[in-house]
């Protein structure tokens, strides 16, 4: 999956990208406007003539307004539902790992999302990236554990078509983390995303343990 725009991922191209746009942004833009929120530039020029293949295949709606045109999405349309859920495929990603995650015979205290899938910077060739925190009260040699280690990072490569990589620690071993005030704490504070257990603000506070 292309984090950055994951629409482009099952429509490539600046089809699906400038479509992204238009489903985030919620109402009417123009050309211009529509060129300046992609997430990787794209002419005005180019922009315009994708918006006008979309508005002959009536997927977009043109309004004119002034000498510009305003572009909407067509709700009406039968592809909208299927437009707006490529535009979410980051969130249901997220939402499947949470089910799954909250699923598990044995829970653990915090799986969240980091690296450059967490900043939306990840692409189709980016490790998803899972951290895991461990009760401290379960051994790391659990079978029962490291089962649902391995089925959530077998199921989240097929669900994104990314490598996942699990990183796991015990919540002493976070703990340790935060007090030796470990370069990897910053940057769960700034960018993890959490998906089930406990949030990176609780599980990082520096007064924790």
């Amino acid at each position: 999956m292309h984090f950055p725009e994951p629409m482009s991922s099952v429509v490539p191209g600046l089809h699906g990208r400038v479509l992204a746009v238009l489903v985030r942004a919620g109402q009417p833009l123009t050309g211009r406007a529509v060129a300046g929120l992609l997430p990787t530039p794209a002419s005005p020029s180019g922009v315009h003539r994708v918006l006008d293949d979309l508005v002959r295949n009536g997927v977009v709606i043109a309004t004119p307004a002034g000498r510009a045109r305003l572009y909407t999405l067509n709700r009406e349309h039968v592809a909208y539902q299927a437009i707006e859920q490529l535009a979410r495929l980051r969130d249901l990603l997220i939402e499947r790992i949470k089910a799954e995650a909250e699923s598990w015979e044995i829970p653990a205290n915090a799986v969240w999302l980091f690296g450059s899938t967490a900043r939306g910077q990840g692409d189709a060739d980016s490790d998803l990236d899972l951290l895991v925190v461990r009760p401290d009260d379960v051994d790391d040699g659990d079978p029962r554990w490291l089962d649902q280690l391995d089925t959530l990072s077998a199921h989240a490569s097929l669900w994104s078509g990314n490598a996942c990589e699990v990183v796991e620690y015990s919540a002493q071993e976070v703990r340790d983390l935060v007090r030796h005030g470990e370069r990897l704490v910053t940057e769960l504070r700034l960018d993890a995303v959490p998906i089930a257990g406990s949030s990176p603000r609780q599980t990082l506070n520096r007064k924790a343990g």
